[in-house]
């Protein structure tokens, strides 16, 4: 791959994950002197951060972030190749609660844009090993997009990386792993079963290193996988308990009542998310061979996660 010395960079999304993207791009030491960063959010919210979210604002505006006010969403593919055409690379951080076909919509403007370097949502699992079916389809999208990746001839060079879970998921209620509140722990198929964690400023960091070595010519198109740690529910009931030095109530949801479930509301999305952790399969890695095993990129554990983050 041709090294950029000044490459521009677009970031979609400015949430947990994309804003842990910005932040080490910006302060990464292998940033090239002149790169230039800018972040795609819908117009509304560029128009309105400076009052709801002066923080952020204000921590972009020093990072000397510039704005592209679009919504990926309703915007037409040839919108979004128009306005990807002046990247160098792009990285799409924010495609989670994304409706059908939009990462594929995005996937191939960046493409048909002639953008050099993409970094897609591909942030989770392991959507090969998951396939088109499992989970009821949930990530069929996630499949056919790295096929789209590996089939498609234009010269883009591209990277997926695979973090397994967001550390700060566990504490997300809907999720079903930790209800705080209640002082429940559930494992989601078994307390044996494992699961990736890897904290979203450590993503970020790790992203950031990927993309300024494929930026100066190094590296190869594919998956990078990447991990915090691996864990067993049993574990991360343990150190919760630990953590909050009190015994914790402990459920296991299986599976079979998560396929029951799901004859009878086939649309339940977060029953299948469930489902697929669940099951396992594509969801854990072990840390030996990962990107950031091999630099000697030290990431946070599951107990640092939480020693250094409220939850």
């Amino acid at each position: 791959m041709t090294a950029y010395r000044c490459p521009s960079i677009l970031v979609i999304g400015h949430g947990e994950l994309g804003l842990a993207v910005i932040e080490a791009l910006h302060k990464s030491p292998s940033k090239p002197s002149f790169t230039s960063l800018t972040v795609l959010a819908r117009p509304q919210t560029v128009s309105s951060l400076p009052k709801s979210d002066p923080a952020k604002y204000s921590l972009l505006h020093k990072w000397n972030v510039q704005w592209l006010p679009l919504d990926v969403e309703v915007a037409a593919e040839d919108d979004l190749k128009t306005a990807f055409k002046p990247f160098t690379a792009v990285i799409y951080a924010s495609g989670m609660f994304a409706s059908a076909g939009v990462p594929t919509k995005v996937t191939k403007a960046v493409r048909d844009a002639g953008v050099k370097y993409y970094i897609p949502w591909q942030f989770g699992v392991d959507y090969d090993v998951i396939g088109p079916t499992n989970g009821g389809g949930l990530f069929a999208e996630q499949y056919w997009i790295r096929r789209l990746l590996r089939e498609e001839n234009s010269g883009m060079k591209w990277n997926i990386i695979s973090n397994g879970l967001f550390t700060s998921f566990v504490f997300y209620e809907p999720f079903g792993i930790v209800n705080k509140d209640q002082g429940l722990v559930t494992a989601l198929g078994s307390w044996d079963n494992k699961v990736t964690l890897t904290a979203a400023e450590d993503i970020g960091r790790v992203t950031a290193e990927i993309m300024y070595d494929r930026l100066s010519g190094k590296g190869s198109d594919g998956v990078q996988y990447i991990a915090g740690e691996t864990v067993t529910y049993q574990r991360i009931a343990d150190a919760l308990e630990a953590k909050l030095g009190r015994k914790l109530e402990r459920n296991v949801l299986e599976t079979k009542a998560l396929r029951e479930l799901l004859e009878r509301d086939p649309e339940n999305t977060l029953a299948k998310y469930q489902l697929v952790f669940g099951e396992g399969n594509g969801c854990s890695w072990d840390a030996a061979g990962t990107y950031n095993e091999e630099k000697g990129i030290k990431m946070l554990s599951f107990p640092e996660w939480m020693d250094t983050h409220e939850f």
